[in-house]
């Protein structure tokens, strides 16, 4: 009897179940992906290519299809002030609403990391205003700034500092500094939440063997704390930089969308929702994301760079 040799499988079968298994590894992500994806194209993607194809058309919203005027609503954009006016604002807004929490939301989780009943009470009121609408802390600010007897006023008075004639909100140098130091206010609880997580992750051995080694709290806090709570600096950044470019809710309800207040968000308003200018609106709403792009990619690519951020 001849004993039948076991062969295992040839190298051209081997080589199919290869080519099989990374086909089918490779498809399996974007399996997963699929939904997200279109999520993202339907909420994101789409609407920009859309408004991007608007802003070179003339419409009203409604009636009469949109009409190609090419370039038209650009170059009205630029030859007027009024967009160069809305960008000097959000450019004020930007400088006063992401350094100042970044800084003061740091010192804040430095100060209140330890956990103690009284931190843990001052953590929840500096994270209180968070939870406020900008309905409410309009009202609530509009009584601050008023020019006869609001609280900041008396607060002048009682200090005897000269108060400013009229009002903080109407004033084209005041206005956009007011309302940006109630975004600060409101949104401080956020940088400090983040750094706090972030402070809090810090090994303390580490910090214990930089203390036997003679480093001092500055040096601690400088060569140690400040580096490996960066990922929350890049995080605040961003997301501050992107929501300053597009706020609007505080300007237009503090200042009644008074024309020389405007930001590219109330400029984008007055357009599409009071002349009913939808191709002049997108055209803003192009410009403003180009804005914030132009901000927000080199900044990640120079933390890229650092090795502090992926891309």
């Amino acid at each position: 009897m001849h004993k039948q040799t076991a062969r295992g499988p040839s190298q051209e079968m081997l080589n199919r179940r290869i080519n099989r298994w990374r086909w089918k590894s490779g498809l399996m992500p974007w399996a997963f992906l699929a939904a997200p994806l279109a999520v993202y194209m339907a909420m994101f993607a789409y609407p920009l290519v859309y408004s991007t194809i608007l802003s070179f058309t003339k419409w009203a919203g409604m009636g009469p299809p949109p009409v190609l005027v090419g370039f038209a609503n650009y170059q009205y954009l630029f030859s007027r002030g009024s967009l160069v006016l809305a960008l000097r604002n959000n450019l004020i807004w930007l400088a006063i609403c992401v350094p100042i929490p970044v800084v003061v939301g740091f010192l804040l989780a430095l100060f209140l990391s330890e956990r103690t009943k009284l931190n843990v009470i001052l953590r929840s009121v500096f994270y209180m205003p968070m939870i406020l609408s900008a309905a409410v802390m309009s009202v609530m600010w509009v009584s601050v700034y008023e020019p006869s007897h609001g609280l900041l006023t008396e607060m002048l008075k009682v200090l005897h500092v000269p108060v400013p004639g009229g009002s903080f909100l109407t004033g084209s140098g005041t206005a956009i500094v007011a309302i940006a130091l109630v975004r600060v206010w409101h949104w401080i609880g956020f940088p400090m939440i983040m750094y706090l997580a972030a402070i809090q992750d810090i090994p303390k051995d580490l910090l214990e063997s930089a203390e036997l080694d003679g480093a001092t709290r500055f040096q601690k806090m400088r060569y140690i704390v400040i580096p490996l709570v960066r990922h929350a600096t890049i995080i605040i950044v961003t997301l501050g930089t992107i929501l300053s470019m597009k706020v609007f809710d505080l300007v237009y309800l503090m200042t009644g969308g008074y024309y020389k207040n405007d930001v590219m968000g109330t400029l984008l308003w007055r357009y599409a929702f009071d002349q009913y200018r939808i191709g002049r609106a997108s055209a803003v709403a192009v410009i403003e994301f180009g804005v914030i792009a132009v901000i927000v990619i080199p900044y990640l690519f120079w933390q890229n760079k650092n090795k502090q951020v992926e891309i």
